[in-house]
């Protein structure tokens, strides 16, 4: 048998959470190896963020051509999935490329970690390491009684890589992911039908947010069925029947479930003591993502908010944390930006109203309709408006809440208003560029000031 193979950090996963954690620590003098099961790039890259939001471009370019034009050019699906693929598999390759750069040795392989080994499952080889980074994500949630057949009961997975788009589209869950999907194949021509358990669409962010991109969805044709639930999936010929608890049937083309995540914990953590997992299965972590002696977790797979961008700043945490030897403190989940790409974007940091009336803090709402930005009204997104939630006799922005064409851009503009770093006064001042969405920033702080140039304040 052979002799196990030496490294200072296994990062096991080579997602978003996983490849940026390798190159740090290469660049940091480490000995690293990363292991991969499936492609490098993770959920975000093959299945995501990348492919979904290839279609939200052509979904945005179609939205902007059919209120000026007779007729909208017929989509080349062909074409389309030929395109998605050269970008995943570019942005794929790049990482590989960057992972040899900095010399991170690359196992395509299912990784054990056993005991003080990691173990691959496939060529049997042992690596002995002072510290494993466990980065596997999660898979989709399956319907119960239903699962999937990766060609008529799908999710996000196979939907971007079917033979053609379907022109009747059901989709199980009106969170982050269906609504996205949701608004992007209705433009693209595919009538799309939301089901919805509970009483609204989005139904993690305020009401105000829910309701204004509901209605949006809406007058594009997208169908939504809250306070429902599927109670019955049966295939019927070349189309799938589905029968909802209002007692509607409902016959589709294909039905996409987007109803969660499964963590991918449990099959990597043979013979590990010490590591806690939640009831979800998501792997409980500490300052520095560290999970045990020796064991970190960053991404998806250890729990909420399951953002790209959160698991790559948590590998960033958790290599640097290993580097210098001491546990870096994890990011503040209130601080990290969430986005919504639908047109009508949505996009919040910091607290809630919900939240905040649950835990008693008192505040002031101050609302900026988005319309009087010139841009959002080209834009088509004038029903939108900016919301800054500022402490009650201070001037502390404890959230900000965004729903407005690019808000997943202008977010990023606004972080510095709650993360401190920024006053009200000082972007009252700033001097934002014109036509853009991102002059709300100035706006919503002359709004809480009690001085804006474009709404009309009763003195």
């Amino acid at each position: 048998m052979a002799a196990p193979r030496r490294y200072d950090v296994v990062v096991i996963g080579g997602g978003i959470g996983g490849y940026p954690t390798a190159i740090r620590l290469s660049q940091r003098g480490l000995k690293v190896a990363l292991i991969e099961e499936r492609y490098l790039g993770g959920e975000c890259t093959n299945y995501g963020c990348v492919p979904s939001k290839a279609i939200y471009r052509l979904a945005e370019s179609f939205r902007s051509l059919r209120g000026f034009v007779d007729q909208v050019p017929q989509l080349r699906w062909r074409d389309v999935r030929k395109w998605i693929e050269s970008v995943v598999e570019r942005l794929r390759d790049g990482i590989g490329y960057l992972l040899d750069r900095y010399g991170a040795d690359l196992y395509q392989d299912k990784a054990v970690v056993a005991g003080d080994r990691v173990r691959l499952a496939k060529s049997g080889v042992e690596i002995e390491t002072r510290e494993v980074v466990i980065a596997t994500g999660t898979d989709p949630r399956p319907l119960p009684g239903v699962g999937f057949d990766g060609q008529y009961v799908v999710s996000n997975r196979e939907l971007f890589y079917l033979d053609e788009p379907p022109g009747r589209l059901l989709i199980v869950g009106g969170g982050v992911i269906g609504v996205e999907i949701a608004y992007s194949f209705s433009e693209i021509g595919t009538e799309v039908i939301v089901v919805e358990a509970l009483d609204r669409i989005l139904p993690m962010y305020d009401r105000d947010v829910s309701r204004t991109v509901a209605r949006f969805l809406r007058r594009r044709g997208v169908k939504l069925f809250t306070s429902t639930t599927v109670t019955r999936v049966e295939r019927r010929g070349r189309e799938v029947e589905v029968t909802l608890s209002s007692g509607d049937r409902l016959s589709v083309d294909r039905v996409l479930v987007a109803i969660g995540r499964v963590p991918r914990s449990r099959e990597a953590l043979l013979g590990v003591d010490g590591v806690k997992l939640d009831r979800h299965g998501y792997i409980a972590v500490g300052d520095g993502c560290r999970a045990a002696p020796g064991i970190r977790a960053v991404g998806d797979v250890a729990g909420p908010p399951l953002l790209a961008h959160k698991a790559l700043i948590e590998g960033l945490v958790a290599a640097e944390s290993i580097a210098q030897g001491r546990d870096l403190p994890r990011p503040d989940p209130h601080a990290i930006p969430t986005a919504v790409f639908t047109g009508l974007e949505v996009a919040t940091v910091g607290y809630s109203e919900e939240e905040m009336r649950r835990l008693g803090v008192k505040y002031r709402r101050y609302r900026l309709p988005i319309g009087v930005i010139s841009a959002a009204l080209i834009k088509g997104g004038e029903e939108g408006f900016v919301k800054l939630l500022v402490e009650e006799g201070g001037r502390r922005v404890l959230g900000i809440h965004i729903v407005a064409p690019n808000a997943s851009e202008v977010v990023s503009a606004m972080l510095p208003l709650y993360l401190g770093m920024l006053s009200l006064d000082e972007a009252s001042r700033s001097p934002y560029p014109h036509l853009t969405v991102s002059e709300a920033v100035r706006e919503a702080a002359e709004l809480v000031l009690g001085e804006p140039i474009h709404v009309f304040v009763k003195r």
